[in-house]
């Protein structure tokens, strides 16, 4: 059984369906639950990368780049498509969450226990590598240079990168209002981030299938467990007041 199974309510037995159509995505009409979850997504995934770092200079960093790594050559081009992930992140996350406030809440249980494993693997297995010089002044050798800069060699296993466009593509596969050309595209996607974060030295190999792994295992904790019941108990108690 994948996560794209629909999980109910915890507060109403209505039918999925009926759910899905109230809360369809329509540009400039999003629901105010999508939004709400789409900031403890956000929240969840800053405090992952910056709050761990804080604790590197006390930590000793592993070197993990290997000999197949260094087989792979250096492309500064695929950086567009590095840093092009940023907004389809978003937009293809506002998609998937209004297809109904359960698959919604399902979703961002998943992403925020993602984020704690992903800190917890940070912090036991501190991990850097050693990047390249950027020696040209080209418009793509311009854009390696700034993302060197605002982006340090740690945090890389698992790749967060990986691990956000994996759980957006698997988002949409649970979404009956996203068409299947945008499902392909969305995973056409994701293999090309997982080809960027290589060519672009911005991770090694072992990053790729760590993202993943930990991302389909979020997901799957949250289905089995049905871990879109916390945010339900937390909106009762909250609207409550």
């Amino acid at each position: 059984m994948s996560i794209n199974s629909k999980p109910q309510s915890c507060r109403s037995k209505a039918p999925l369906k009926a759910q899905t159509a109230e809360s369809r995505f329509t540009l400039g009409r999003i629901p105010a639950y999508v939004l709400v979850v789409l900031l403890v997504m956000a929240a969840a995934q800053l405090l992952c990368y910056y709050l761990t770092r804080l604790a590197f200079p006390r930590l000793t960093l592993h070197i993990l780049t290997g000999p197949l790594d260094a087989r792979i050559p250096f492309s500064p081009p695929w950086v567009t498509v590095y840093f092009l992930s940023f907004p389809f992140w978003i937009c293809t996350a506002l998609w998937f969450l209004s297809e109904s406030r359960a698959y919604a809440y399902r979703l961002c249980s998943a992403y925020v226990l993602a984020m704690l494993l992903c800190a917890m693997i940070y912090l036991i297995w501190p991990g850097t590598m050693v990047r390249p010089e950027i020696a040209g002044g080209g418009f793509f050798d311009k854009w390696m240079r700034f993302l060197y800069r605002v982006d340090a060699p740690t945090n890389l296993c698992p790749s967060l990168h990986v691990l956000i466009t994996w759980f957006c593509w698997r988002g949409t596969l649970g979404c009956r209002g996203i068409p299947r050309w945008y499902k392909l595209v969305s995973f056409v996607f994701f293999l090309a981030v997982c080809c960027a974060v290589l060519l672009v030295k911005q991770h090694a190999l072992i990053d790729v299938p760590c993202g993943i792994l930990v991302g389909e295992l979020a997901l799957q904790s949250a289905r089995l467990c049905h871990l879109e019941r916390i945010p339900f108990r937390l909106e009762r108690h909250f609207l409550k007041k």
